[in-house]
């Protein structure tokens, strides 16, 4: 853990910063409201996992590892979901996937 903060340190890579462009905590969204630009999703991890809401942006959505979780999503739960979109991923994978996005494009 401590040699992965040491890395994000040099590179100047925080989650700080990737959530504040690719995605946010969906608690911390204004009032609860979808942000423009942005799409409500679900994590949903493996087991007894907790499910965790995100705001991801339109923008990550074209990301490969992205349509990859997509194409996971409708295979693992069909393309009629009803209400919040559901992703078949952990929150500490889909964190460290945003994170990993976010250093590409610098």
């Amino acid at each position: 853990m401590a040699l992965a903060a040491a890395w994000r340190r040099k590179n100047g890579t925080t989650e700080a910063a990737v959530q504040s462009r690719y995605f946010v905590l969906a608690g911390t969204a204004d009032g609860g409201r979808t942000p423009k630009g942005y799409v409500p999703i679900v994590l949903v991890g493996d087991g007894d996992m907790a499910e965790e809401r995100v705001l991801v942006h339109v923008a990550t959505l074209r990301e490969p590892c992205m349509e990859g979780l997509l194409e996971m999503a409708a295979q693992q739960f069909g393309y009629g979901q009803q209400g919040v979109l559901r992703i078949p991923c952990d929150a500490r994978q889909f964190h460290q996937m945003m994170v990993s996005v976010h250093s590409k494009s610098r």
